[in-house]
């Protein structure tokens, strides 16, 4: 008699809801966070008006597990402990990205530091750490320039909004003078 093995398909299985957030195969990228206007509204705000004194958030030895879909964390977040690059923003991991969660794996940076090593010709330790550097306040420049950029837009958006409300308050007020004119004539 054959024996009656469940059949398995060839599908690999379905993964859960909730992912395991220590598999490589979770990714917090800023890339696979959703658009926040608010957070990029946030941030573009404190690029362009960086505090003058920031304060250093109590830093904590624990490091928070963030879920994926909980980013980007907001800039003012009590999660958010550890210094950045740029003045007054702060992220939750340290090397985390600036909408939250931890950065790239250690796996990852050593093959991108290799890379880098290689395509800029660093030749010591002190080259590097000029390279790095230089490299560092030219994107952060950029990164200014684009939320200068982003600041002109947002502030076009708001005016064409206002246009649009007192376009609508006309198109209302049109529209009860037409129903009094209607009313009127039967």
């Amino acid at each position: 008699m054959a024996s009656q093995d469940t059949q398995m398909g060839n599908t690999p299985l379905t993964p859960a809801n909730d992912t395991d957030l220590t598999s490589p195969a979770v990714d917090s990228s800023p890339d696979t966070v959703p658009y926040n206007e608010a957070f990029e509204n946030d941030l573009m705000d404190l690029i362009l008006h960086p505090p003058t004194a920031p304060t250093q958030p109590t830093s904590s030895l624990d490091t928070q597990i963030i879920a994926a879909n909980q980013l980007p964390i907001p800039i003012t977040s009590h999660l958010r402990t550890y210094p950045s690059p740029i003045p007054g923003l702060y992220v939750t991991q340290p090397n985390g990205y600036h909408t939250g969660g931890p950065g790239p794996s250690s796996h990852t940076v050593n093959k991108f530091a290799e890379r880098f090593i290689r395509e800029h010709d660093v030749d010591d330790a002190g080259q590097l750490e000029r390279v790095v550097e230089a490299l560092v306040k030219r994107k952060i420049e950029e990164a200014r320039e684009r939320m200068v950029a982003r600041s002109d837009a947002v502030e076009k958006n708001r005016a064409i909004d206002r246009e649009l409300e007192d376009l609508r308050l006309q198109r209302s007020a049109e529209l009860r003078v037409m129903e009094r004119v209607k009313g009127g004539k039967r």
